[in-house]
């Protein structure tokens, strides 16, 4: 006698289907945030190493910062703020961004995936009049950190409550206040940029942000503060509570030197 055959019905099937499809959707959330954890990481430890080169290059040049601008090689003066190392620059933004030869930091470390974000999304910018987004800042001025010289962009009617008494440019390492509170390097989402915000790690979906308060409260920067040491921070609260004032100092961070605080020889 030939015993039955037992196989799944049909709702057993669709059962199971869908008990896979809610394990899944439970678990690729954690694999995605395991994923940008790790991304995270290795932007710390990019940024770690930026600092030893940084450090080298202040013991070289009269214990100074970089300056804002640095003149290349065809004579004409180019902002460093976000290249101060790294590749050349693509076509489209030679005219405003050093040559990798001309950079600050090429003779501590020369260009490598070490100047590169791997969540870097980039951001829009303004060529000939019209909004073009950029594939990432890696990709098109051939770095993906920005260094905290003192360009600091406002909404209009914006400013500093401290009053602005300089950034980091060609000032003395010994005339920074509180250097374990101070932003030497960051990634773009830590602040305002010209009419819009970015956001890159744990984002999903658009990375510029037309404002701050309706956004997800995501704005997450890895920064490198002129101590030395590296931390991960979340800037949303600075950015969407006064996003005219989004650079005050808080117990983790300062942007600026305060007014008070200033060198008044300079």
């Amino acid at each position: 006698m030939k015993r039955p055959q037992h196989g799944f019905t049909l709702i057993e099937l669709l059962v199971v289907i869908s008990i896979i499809s809610i394990l899944a959707s439970m678990m690729l959330p954690g694999l995605a945030a395991a994923k940008e954890k790790g991304k995270v990481a290795n932007c710390i430890n990019n940024l770690r190493q930026m600092g030893i080169s940084l450090k080298l290059y202040v013991d070289d040049n009269d214990f100074r910062f970089p300056a804002s601008r640095v003149t290349d090689l065809d004579l004409i003066p180019k902002a460093v703020w976000p290249a101060l190392g790294g590749y050349d620059p693509a076509d489209p933004f030679k005219p405003f961004f050093p040559s990798a030869r001309r950079r600050p930091l090429n003779d501590y470390m020369r260009p490598s995936k070490v100047y590169q974000c791997t969540s870097d999304k980039g951001q829009k910018v303004i060529l000939g009049g019209e909004p073009e987004e950029k594939p990432s800042n890696y990709a098109t001025v051939g770095m993906s950190y920005h260094y905290n010289s003192g360009s600091l962009t406002l909404l209009e009617g914006g400013g500093f409550k401290q009053g602005f008494g300089g950034g980091l440019a060609l000032q003395g390492e010994d005339s920074v206040p509180q250097p374990e509170r101070y932003i030497l390097m960051h990634e773009p989402p830590a602040r305002l940029y010209p009419g819009f915000w970015s956001q890159w790690h744990y984002a999903m979906g658009r990375s510029d942000v037309d404002d701050p308060v309706y956004a997800r409260q995501r704005f997450v920067s890895p920064v490198l503060f002129v101590d030395g040491h590296v931390a991960v921070h979340n800037f949303a609260k600075s950015l969407s509570t006064d996003p005219y004032f989004p650079y005050e100092a808080t117990r983790d961070w300062m942007w600026y030197k305060p007014l008070s605080d200033a060198d008044p020889g300079r």
